[in-house]
């Protein structure tokens, strides 16, 4: 669907929407793209079954289409997305390496 989104798996939950997921063997964090009619969420995902409410923005982002001034300078939607994919690989990345709240290790007293 969107070229650079190959790593990972594709599905199709509804007629109107399409997810990715992509998470690296061995690893507890990836990116999980939710592809809307007239948007996209990106998300940096514990697992393929973790959801987010009211997320931070380091790990959740709604991304809309480009506006007027955006389109003017050559950015398109796509372009919007890839963006934050990397973004949020970043992030699963820094998750991956430094353990959170989320994972099981006990803290150290």
């Amino acid at each position: 669907m969107i070229k650079g989104l190959d790593k990972g798996k594709w599905i199709r939950p509804t007629d109107k929407s399409a997810v990715y997921l992509e998470i690296p063997p061995g690893a507890r964090w990836g990116i999980r793209v939710t592809l809307y009619e007239n948007s996209a969420k990106v998300e940096a995902v514990q697992g393929e079954k973790t959801v987010w409410y009211n997320a931070p923005k380091r790990y959740s982002t709604i991304v809309t289409p480009p506006n007027i001034f955006e389109r003017l300078r050559g950015i398109s939607f796509e372009d919007k997305i890839l963006a934050e994919v990397a973004n949020k690989r970043r992030v699963a990345a820094e998750e991956n390496g430094t353990p959170t709240y989320f994972t099981d290790a006990e803290p150290d007293n």
